[in-house]
């Protein structure tokens, strides 16, 4: 009578033993690729809401611009200086007030020395409807070393007269709201 166990256990053996072998020889780890990670980060930078009466003075007279600041503290860091390849600025500007508007957006670096600057116009709205704009300022190579370079973002608001656009009183109606937000790119190699 034929032993069914001992030709299977003849036959498994051989069979198992060059599979063992052949999952341990032959790899060389110094032939891997690199890895590339490419993250993306989106950040919110700045928002700003304004009324006419934001742009008066005490007498009640327009003021020639308003100004705010942000510390851009995250993109001057070790980490992002070294990985990142590219940055995107997203703005948007609406504009309900009878005004034109020119928006200026500076980057300044610790020695308040200007490294990238860019300026917007937007219309006036006559009827307070709003109007928007989008812009998409892309920093890459110079521009982006300026970026890299700086630790501050003035941003400058200032009302422009023009011949279909009024004079802002505390009763004027609309307002000009800006925001903006940062898409960073990094590509990480080990």
């Amino acid at each position: 009578m034929i032993d069914y166990y001992k030709i299977r256990f003849r036959l498994l053996l051989p069979l198992l033993f060059f599979i063992n072998l052949s999952c341990v020889s032959g790899i060389d780890y110094e032939q891997t690729e690199p890895i590339t990670i490419t993250p993306t980060l989106e950040v919110s930078l700045v928002y700003t809401s304004l009324v006419a009466s934001d742009f008066l003075d005490d007498l009640d007279a327009e003021v020639p611009f308003l100004t705010d600041s942000v510390v851009l503290e995250a993109i001057s860091d070790d980490f992002i200086n070294d990985y990142l390849v590219r940055a995107d600025f997203n703005i948007e500007i609406t504009n309900s007030l009878n005004k034109d508007f020119e928006i200026q957006l500076d980057l300044i670096d610790s020695t308040t020395a200007l490294q990238y600057s860019s300026s917007f116009y937007i219309e006036n709205s006559p009827s307070n409807t709003p109007i928007t704009i989008e812009q998409l300022e892309v920093f890459l190579g110079p521009n982006l070393e300026a970026l890299k370079a700086s630790n501050k973002l003035d941003l400058k608001i200032s009302p422009i007269s023009s011949p279909t656009a009024s004079v802002l009183t505390n009763a004027s109606l609309g307002s000009i709201v800006f925001k903006s937000t940062v898409v960073l790119y990094f590509e990480i190699s080990e």
